[in-house]
């Protein structure tokens, strides 16, 4: 399967996935946005944005030796465990902190999260490579006291759904993969680079049909 693009992967991943009605997208950005956004309004759930980043390897930016949080923790990938004596990981985290603050303040104001009790948080992105990102996004939300957080992708390698079960309390991906490597672009005809712009549009087509969670009632 080959979706046309991240809209398209959206609605065919909420025809497929059941989601609780005490449901609330954190959509991860920028690629996790127009996921999330068709799941929100094909199911008529409330969507919010949870702003965290991985940390690129510095000779190989598609790659990440982890991710960070907008409240600034890091979570690493034991995986490049060998690197990281070699690379500068306070620098980068830094850096990266700044951008995910930027993010935070252009699409959501830094407006407070919500108290999530009672309410299942579901964690959604564009496709689900190392992982760390959503791992992230558990460790933000979970501070939040939702009654369980939840994954759903598009498409995940096999081996990531079974570390993200690890952490979260159920793990869907449309598509699971078991080629190496990996890269959820391989899955999209449309895979262009999401700019601020067009992050802001959705979130103003949200406002509209009022199903952004940051102002929902």
């Amino acid at each position: 399967m080959i979706f046309k693009d991240r809209f398209d992967a959206g609605i065919k991943l909420s025809e497929v996935v059941d989601l609780p009605q005490n449901s609330i997208i954190f959509a991860i950005p920028r690629g996790g946005v127009p996921v999330g956004y068709a799941i929100a309004v094909n199911k008529k759930i409330p969507m919010d944005i949870v702003v965290v980043r991985k940390l690129p390897i510095p000779f190989n930016s598609e790659a990440g030796f982890g991710s960070i949080t907008v409240d600034g923790k890091v979570i690493l990938n034991p995986n490049f465990e060998y690197l990281f004596s070699q690379i500068p990981i306070d620098s980068i985290a830094r850096e990266v902190l700044s951008e995910v603050k930027r993010r935070d303040f252009l699409y959501r104001k830094n407006a407070p999260y919500k108290d999530l009790t009672g309410k299942t948080a579901v964690v959604v992105d564009d496709g689900f490579a190392s992982g760390y990102s959503a791992i992230a996004a558990y460790e933000m939300l979970k501070k939040y006291n939702p009654q369980r957080i939840i994954a759903i992708a598009p498409v995940c390698p096999t081996d990531t759904k079974k570390l993200l079960e690890n952490y979260f309390d159920e793990v869907y991906c449309l598509i699971e993969s078991e080629k190496k490597p990996f890269a959820v672009a391989s899955f999209y005809q449309d895979f262009h680079d999401l700019s601020d712009d067009e992050i802001l549009e959705i979130i103003e087509d949200l406002k509209e049909k009022k199903l952004l969670w940051s102002e929902y009632e």
